[in-house]
């Protein structure tokens, strides 16, 4: 059951993070910063499912596998289906419903998806609200809070503040947490798009340097230096 909570959350933030970078106002391709952003953003993608990939198994799988039911399953996998006949709104309010009553770890991933499905359903306040409250839940595990906060700044790199996306990732960029380089590089990219050349180029210049930043991270952090060098 480990391998298939891990697929799971493998599948929502890669379903995520496909749609982030779809729609960026005209007006603001403009600005050269936007332009960075428009051709490099989208690294992030690969650095964000190979954190997961790495850090999943930290979760408490034992736990999950023990409070796990058949009947949960079934209406997780229901919930899903509907999904991929796009009743988005249906499938918001079915993965609530397992949200209240469901198990741990099914409770983390129902909450998870059914923010997924509201961005669906073009509800982005309030799939960013559910974000929200997934990552102020003391009762959730640690690693599922913060890609919450994660999933909620690359959202709104795109459709939010600049400040929007501080709020959310900061706290996740303290040296030494599972989310640290990640959470750096949204908010170097975050700077990057605000056009603050300067402070992204200092971020970017640490990560590259971070010997603990995983090497795909370091790889696009120095991509970006080259990129912005070569402005």
């Amino acid at each position: 059951q480990a391998v298939y909570f891990i697929r799971q959350i493998l599948e929502i933030l890669e379903h995520f993070v496909s749609d982030i970078f779809s729609e960026v106002d005209e007006e603001v391709r403009k600005d050269k910063s936007m332009e960075l952003w428009n051709r490099y953003g989208k690294f992030v993608i690969a650095g964000s499912i190979l954190v997961v990939a790495a850090t999943a198994a930290t979760v408490g799988w034992k736990n999950y596998q023990q409070s796990e039911s058949r009947a949960q399953g079934k209406q997780f996998e229901d919930a899903l289906a509907l999904i991929g006949e796009k009743k988005f709104d249906e499938a918001s309010s079915a993965f609530a419903a397992l949200a209240e009553t469901g198990s741990e770890g099914y409770q983390a991933l129902a909450l998870l998806r059914q923010a997924d499905a509201l961005l669906k359903a073009g509800k982005g306040d309030e799939a960013v609200a559910v974000f929200d409250a997934i990552a102020a839940n003391d009762a959730l595990a640690e690693e599922f809070r913060g890609l919450a906060s994660i999933k909620a700044g690359f959202y709104l790199l795109d459709n939010g503040t600049a400040d929007d996306v501080r709020q959310r990732v900061t706290d996740a960029s303290a040296p030494g947490g599972i989310w640290s380089a990640l959470a750096k590089e949204i908010l170097a990219l975050n700077d990057l798009k605000a056009g603050k050349i300067d402070e992204a180029r200092q971020q970017f210049s640490a990560l590259k340097e971070d010997a603990s930043a995983p090497s795909g991270v370091k790889q696009r952090a120095a991509e970006l230096l080259l990129a912005i060098e070569n402005k």
